[in-house]
């Protein structure tokens, strides 16, 4: 690929989609998933974006959000969708990616999760979009899921895992097939500084619930204090 100091650098785009309590004026309580889309035409990168191209590739991820909303929980809600220019410095930079400023597109949002039963914030799903290098694997982070979401086990529900998951494939397909291509952006291979973009060649979903930790609330709404005597 070629990096930001070629005349005609490589660039393919980070989207960011953005998550936040019903009601929140909390900027730090948003939640986000990514995706890197790469424009593949006739087997090389197309660093040029059309309106079509947004649409096309935003009709799919607009289908995604769709999908979890079924089981996200309904203090939640999706308030806007980012795309972002992205491409590689050159390897004599240790910063793998170039600062773009601003996105080039931003979708608003107002899709409010359907499913009922609260769960701590910081429980998510995950979908895994595996390469054909195992370590360098990407990975998506559904938040919010509602209580209903997961067995009595403590697992996500299998028939929810079965369900998602075939949405993740059908939307990813429909780019793939559209030759707007999920890929996986690599900076280190074997600990050596590399640049390089892995297509996705077969998307996992298990029944594993995940932890993001960062997704705590910011402001407690309850506090218990009470002086101990020596």
């Amino acid at each position: 690929m070629d990096a930001a100091d070629q005349p005609t650098p490589d660039e393919w785009r980070h989207i960011q989609v953005v998550w936040e309590p019903v009601g929140s004026q909390e900027v730090a309580d948003r939640a986000v998933t990514t995706f890197d889309i790469a424009n593949i035409t006739g087997g090389a990168i197309d660093s040029s974006w059309t309106d079509a191209d947004y649409t096309t590739v935003n009709t799919q991820v607009n289908s995604l959000i769709l999908a979890w909303a079924a089981h996200m929980n309904s203090s939640f809600r999706h308030i806007e969708t980012r795309y972002y220019r992205r491409l590689f410095n050159p390897l004599t930079n240790d910063k793998p990616f170039t600062q773009v400023g601003a996105p080039e597109r931003v979708y608003a949002g107002s899709v409010v999760g359907s499913a009922t039963g609260q769960c701590v914030r910081q429980t998510a799903m995950t979908t895994t979009e595996r390469t054909t290098y195992p370590r360098h694997w990407g990975r998506n982070y559904w938040p919010f899921p509602a209580s209903s979401t997961f067995s009595p086990d403590g697992y996500v529900n299998n028939v929810i895992v079965d369900a998602f998951g075939l949405s993740v494939h059908d939307a990813y397909q429909t780019l793939q097939n559209a030759e707007f291509f999920p890929v996986v952006p690599v900076t280190y291979v074997n600990k050596v500084i590399t640049r390089g973009l892995l297509t996705v060649t077969q998307l996992q979903v298990d029944n594993v619930p995940d932890v993001i930790r960062r997704r705590r609330p910011k402001h407690a709404t309850h506090y218990y204090n009470a002086p101990i005597t020596p």
